[in-house]
């Protein structure tokens, strides 16, 4: 290094501007891409919440009576009827399934096999949505009895006795999926015939319509497997040879 030389400074690498371009540009495709999939989840969310709604405000209870003795008692009558909280989620279920995959099916259809994947998160969320909408705030039984005043009937607490109810949504939203991609019309230009129309003229239209001979040429003769005409160039077999006559 030479006296008063000033020493070289590292200049820091600058970003390359056409990576920057390509993630700025590749936001709103993204975007778009995964807009279909929010909006299935959010939907979902929904039809769970309205769901749990309906289920807790019309299924009917049995109850207890308080005695003179304070004490609550249930009838046998009311007994059978604890599981009605069940068969009336599984019906709301069943119907919230088919909801969601008729909407998996117009919303996700571009997306080949990931429809049915998400034809099973997004009714699980929905069960889940919905069990959680109809029991959430709810008062427990034992409070409503210790404050209830004699012959006054407290309903149950509504429940979920079978948790394998929840997967009544999935099973309706997948089995509409299924029917869907079984008899839904392909979109234009999807087929196996569009797919011949696109190859375009194959090797025999390049040569012209195939005769009995070989190929037509385009002057409307036929071309022999030579590429000539048929019996052209070809040895007299009779004037080589000795013609005899009896």
């Amino acid at each position: 290094m030479t006296a008063g030389a000033r020493p070289a400074r590292s200049v820091p690498d600058r970003p390359d501007r056409s990576t920057q371009d390509r993630s700025t540009t590749d936001r709103p495709a993204r975007a778009r891409r995964s807009a279909p999939v929010v909006a299935y989840v959010l939907s979902a969310l929904l039809v769970g919440v309205v769901g749990g709604v309906v289920w807790r405000t019309t299924t009917p209870l049995p109850g207890y009576t308080v005695g003179l003795d304070g004490k609550a008692v249930i009838s046998e009558l009311a007994l059978t009827r604890l599981f009605t909280a069940d068969a009336r989620y599984t019906v709301i279920a069943l119907i919230g399934g088919l909801v969601l995959g008729l909407l998996a099916a117009v919303l996700l259809h571009r997306r080949g096999w990931w429809v049915v994947v998400w034809a099973v998160i997004g009714p699980v969320l929905a069960g889940l949505a919905a069990w959680g909408a109809g029991i959430v705030g709810a008062v427990p039984l034992q409070e409503r009895l210790a404050a209830a005043t004699v012959g006054r009937t407290e309903p149950v607490d509504l429940a979920l006795n079978a948790p394998v109810a929840v997967l009544a949504w999935p099973f309706a939203a997948v089995l509409v999926v299924l029917l869907w991609s079984a008899f839904a019309p392909e979109p234009a230009g999807s087929g196996p015939a569009a797919s011949q129309d696109a190859a375009g003229d194959g090797p025999l239209a390049d040569n012209g319509p195939l005769g009995d001979n070989g190929p037509v040429a385009g002057d409307g003769s036929v071309e022999g497997p030579d590429g000539g005409h048929p019996g052209a160039e070809q040895p007299d077999q009779v004037a080589g040879g000795d013609l005899e006559l009896e």
